[in-house]
């Protein structure tokens, strides 16, 4: 039995897809944080939030970045894939680690390290594969891992948010009134009402994680696509306005869209003669 085990092991990290998906959803990853990553540098963010008073930027952090935008635009372009996607899943780590803790920071760094292999990794970037790097065919196992990865972390958030606080509104009231009345945040008159109302939050609450949970079925199962990509916008889009998330919502949906395997498109029947 552990022999089976190990030769379907072997035999799945040595099997090969259409890397197409793949690479599309590398560069849409790398664009989202190479936009978030140049804006940063720029502005400062992450400096600012883990330090509120005035003070000057800190050297290191700022190198960070510069290897992150660095990183992120040569995976978009798809160069050097395995050192960038490398070196930005480092970078995203340690600034995660010793500047600010945020959970979409692990998150970039472990989808970071994934991309890395998206073209073989390693045994490519040192020409030891038995055939060249090539979009059109990819590791099979980075696809079903991305695939799994985002499947857990919908499962995982949806299991935390199964507690009184979350359920019954409290949370997503304080998120969205501190955005309408902290920041002004532009909401439509009717809708900053609805959710000045404890009941409405609690229902968008509930809502909420059965529409993760429903997700991360389909992504487990590998679809139906439409049904997935239809859960993602609507889970994100939503989210990013009432709960201001938008980096890390913008690449989950680009996950479903393009790892989520699309049914065969069918063949249109030629005109007769």
């Amino acid at each position: 039995m552990p022999s089976i085990a190990r030769d379907r092991f072997a035999r799945w990290i040595g099997a090969r897809s259409d890397g197409r998906p793949l690479a599309a959803f590398r560069r849409a990853f790398a664009a989202i944080w190479l936009a978030y990553d140049a804006v940063d540098v720029v502005w400062g963010m992450t400096e600012r939030s883990r330090g509120w008073f005035p003070h000057p930027r800190d050297g290191r952090l700022v190198l960070l970045q510069l290897a992150l935008v660095a990183s992120g635009t040569m995976l978009v372009l798809g160069k050097r894939i395995w050192t960038f996607g490398l070196t930005a899943a480092v970078a995203r780590g340690l600034e995660a680690l010793f500047f600010f803790p945020l959970n979409d920071f692990y998150y970039g760094s472990v989808m970071y390290l994934l991309v890395a292999h998206s073209d073989g990794g390693p045994c490519a970037a040192h020409g030891r594969l038995q055939e060249p790097p090539d979009e059109r065919r990819a590791p099979k196992w980075v696809h079903d891992v991305l695939l799994l990865e985002m499947a857990w972390i919908y499962l995982a958030t949806a299991t935390l948010k199964l507690s009184p606080d979350w359920l019954g509104g409290g949370h997503l009231f304080v998120r969205t009134q501190y955005l309408a009345l902290g920041l002004g945040w532009p909401y439509p008159a009717f809708v900053a009402h609805a959710l000045g109302n404890l009941a409405v939050d609690a229902a968008l609450a509930k809502v909420a994680v059965g529409l993760e949970l429903a997700l991360a079925t389909v992504l487990v199962a590998r679809g139906p696509y439409w049904l997935g990509v239809t859960l993602a916008v609507t889970i994100h889009a939503v989210g990013a306005l009432l709960t201001n998330v938008w980096f890390f919502s913008a690449s989950m949906i680009a996950g479903v869209v393009f790892l989520l395997p699309r049914p065969p498109s069918r063949a249109r029947p030629k005109p007769a003669a």
